[in-house]
């Protein structure tokens, strides 16, 4: 098995695979923002709470809290926190791939 690893550079480089997937297969803004936010919610990174904090705790997660902060969210144990604060991390650099491409 082998060990998962992360970092800012590995993150953006996903992001930006994501986007390029994404882009070959959608058209129009809102679908390409819908399915940025189906492919976040559905990545091994966000479902998998171990990768999840492994993401919180090697990468730079500033957008990914800020935009949690405006959900309000409640969460039972640190798993879910970790979990939100990557989706929204890597929302975020999805985003920034998007805007780039």
């Amino acid at each position: 098995m082998s060990e998962f690893i992360i970092n800012d550079y590995i993150l953006r480089q996903e992001a930006e695979r994501i986007v390029t997937d994404i882009l070959t297969e959608t058209h129009g803004f809102e679908e390409i923002q819908d399915a940025i936010c189906w492919s976040c919610d559905s990545h091994e990174w966000v479902i998998y709470y171990h990768k999840a904090l492994k993401l919180c705790a090697e990468c730079n997660t500033n957008e990914g809290e800020a935009m949690l902060e405006c959900t309000g969210q409640t969460f039972n144990n640190i798993g879910e926190h970790a979990a939100s604060v990557a989706y929204w991390t890597l929302v975020c650099a999805c985003q920034d791939a998007f805007q780039q491409s």
